[in-house]
Parts: structure tokens; C-alpha cells; sequence
């Protein structure tokens, strides 16, 4: 079970803050570079940025509770 000090850290810094919407310029980089035929670092940028994604979205989903009323 998680505490509730983390439980509360965790949606105080990870979701409630806007720092998220500053991780969409991982992929809008990578797509850039992808036009710039640099395939590789774009594929790489927009990998980095849908595993810290997923990885959010599973535990503020699965694991934590955070109700944001």
C-alpha cells in the first residue's frame, strides 16, 4: 500500500503541476528532426517521451490517488 505522504507527493508534483505539457516538446523535436533526416535522435526523442508518458499515466491511473477537486 502506498502512504499517503507519498501518495500526496506524488499528485502535488507530478500531476499537479503544468510541467507535463513542457514534455510535448520531446516529440515535437523529434518530429522536427525525423523532416530533417535525422531519423535516429527523432525516434529516439519521441521514445523518451512516450515511455515518461506512459509511465506517468499508469501509476497516476493504477497506482495513485489523486483527486484533484
Amino acid at each position: 500500500m502506498i502512504s499517503e505522504k507519498l501518495n500526496l507527493w506524488f499528485c502535488d508534483n507530478v500531476v499537479g503541476q503544468p510541467w507535463q505539457f513542457f514534455l510535448l516538446i520531446l516529440p515535437l523535436v523529434g518530429a522536427f528532426l525525423y523532416g530533417r533526416e535525422r531519423k535516429k535522435a527523432g525516434w529516439i526523442l519521441i521514445g523518451i517521451w512516450l515511455v515518461i508518458q506512459v509511465s506517468i499515466s499508469f501509476l497516476t491511473n493504477f497506482i495513485f490517488s489523486c483527486n484533484m477537486e
